[in-house]
């Protein structure tokens, strides 16, 4: 029997689906070899120092930081703390307007972090011990009421805040700290501190979450690192690749075709002069495309270097045009802040609420974490508008992402708890039309992903019906 007739042929729909553009060099022994040497480290680093200057102004101290942690990986986590202090007052120093002064406000944030953290673990049975993170919103939630009632016309305003704003700015890293505090083998505050605002960057949602999931993804021998840097190189490149797509694709989208931005198209629809009902289709779609691909390419970037690190995060965005529910793609197109709400509200009341009906406890457990904590979190990040209108106009005028996050918590709990049956056969009713349906939803509840406070919610139902040719 030939050998060729024992094997079966490929085909060519698997191949297509088997195709990389960044084949997987992690899976191929000779590079991983070639990785682990001292070499090969040197020719790692200069291939992701060079995708560094292309991608961000603070490439050079970031490569330089990268560098020590790989050739010092026994001393990773201490090294991570020492950086994060680096980045956060020395690199930055310059470019403040009063370095000392905006010191320290961080330096007093920190400070009440670890205070926090060391009555938690003093104190495990106390309030604080029991609810550190109850105690830690609930604190800084009075302290935003008392900025926005505390008078204005004194020379302490400003402080007040300043004060608001940077501690807002390290709120879930001391939230993800506290998390820890409890937790079998937790690592002390010198290690927590790494985690404040990591050397690597990120947004106020913490890359890559706290102390105890950097505890698990570390790379545990020369072996895991190798790998773990290789992917971390790829998503980088994959990273750049995606700009460079981003680049041309909203010259040509937005200059040589002539379609509006979605800002655009919905400025002239709340000036009653809008595009055509398809132009406004056009720059919805187009919209929400731009939109992933920023938060992927921001993403990627900060994850890339967690990986050139030794951790092996797992990536922010993740394919979320193929999810085929609801709740799959909230999971896939912002991982970090979806784990955060999972992490801060919705296993806190999964874990102590209604615990005898499982529907009733998996609904109000993702409300709490896609309604009420989405608004939270968004709530809290925009303090000028609190500073501004005052807390109740700008908790009145924020009705619109209110709104925007009761249906994605109601849509989200739909798809958790009603039954599926067996997947449809074939390609189109099994993965075409399932992922069509959950990207037009999104697209579609993109109208609402609204946290200013200029237009009321009618202006956005208005511009939801002409999409569909309706007068309101």
């Amino acid at each position: 029997m030939e050998a060729s007739a024992a094997i079966p042929s490929v085909a060519w729909p698997q191949r297509l689906a088997n195709f990389r553009i960044i084949p997987p060099v992690e899976t191929y022994p000779v590079v991983t070899k070639f990785a682990k040497t001292a070499i090969g480290k040197l020719f790692l680093l200069a291939l992701f120092a060079l995708g560094l200057r292309l991608a961000m102004q603070d490439w050079l101290p970031l490569s330089v930081g990268l560098a020590a942690i790989t050739f010092v990986p026994v001393r990773r986590r201490i090294l991570l703390t020492i950086l994060t202090l680096l980045f956060t007052f020395a690199v930055p120093w310059a470019k403040w307007p009063h370095p000392l002064y905006t010191s320290a406000l961080i330096v007093f944030v920190i400070g009440t972090g670890a205070m926090l953290f060391w009555l938690a673990v003093a104190l495990p049975r106390s309030f604080l011990g029991r609810h550190p993170v109850f105690l830690l919103l609930s604190g800084y939630s009075a302290l935003i009421i008392f900025a926005a009632y505390f008078p204005n016309d004194t020379h302490w305003y400003l402080t007040v805040w300043e004060f608001t704003a940077t501690f807002g700015a390290y709120l879930w890293f001391i939230g993800y700290s506290l998390l820890d505090c409890r937790a079998p083998g937790r690592d002390d505050f010198a290690f927590q501190l790494g985690t404040y605002r990591p050397f690597w960057g990120s947004p106020t949602t913490p890359f890559v979450k706290g102390s105890g999931y950097l505890r698990r993804i570390e790379a545990k021998d020369a072996d895991q690192l190798a790998v773990t840097q290789l992917k971390g190189l790829k998503l980088l490149a994959w990273s750049l690749l995606i700009s460079l797509f981003t680049k041309y694709f909203s010259q040509y989208v937005h200059g040589s075709v002539g379609i509006p931005t979605f800002a655009d198209a919905f400025f002239h629809s709340v000036n009653r002069a809008p595009f055509p009902w398809y132009t406004c289709w056009a720059s919805l779609v187009t919209g929400f495309l731009d939109d992933m691909l920023a938060i992927s390419i921001i993403g990627h970037r900060i994850v890339a270097c967690c990986r050139m690190a030794g951790f092996n995060a797992l990536r922010n965005t993740y394919r979320p045009l193929s999810s085929r529910t609801i709740a799959e793609f909230w999971n896939r197109y912002y991982f970090y802040f979806k784990e955060l709400m999972v992490d801060f509200f919705f296993f806190p009341v999964f874990l102590n609420y209604f615990k005898t009906r499982k529907k009733l406890r998996i609904a109000v457990a993702t409300f709490a974490a896609a309604g009420f904590g989405n608004a939270f979190y968004h709530y809290v990040f925009y303090l000028n508008y609190i500073s501004q209108l005052g807390l109740w106009r700008s908790l009145a005028a924020y009705h619109v992402y209110i709104f925007y996050c009761t249906v994605l918590a109601t849509a989200i709990c739909i798809s958790q708890l009603r039954k599926r049956g067996p997947a449809p056969s074939g390609y189109f009713r099994g993965h075409l039309v399932p992922t069509f349906c959950v990207a037009l939803f999104y697209c579609l509840l993109h109208v609402f992903d609204y946290t200013e406070r200029t237009y009321p919610i009618s202006e956005h139902f208005r511009f939801l019906a002409h999409l569909f040719n309706l007068t309101i």
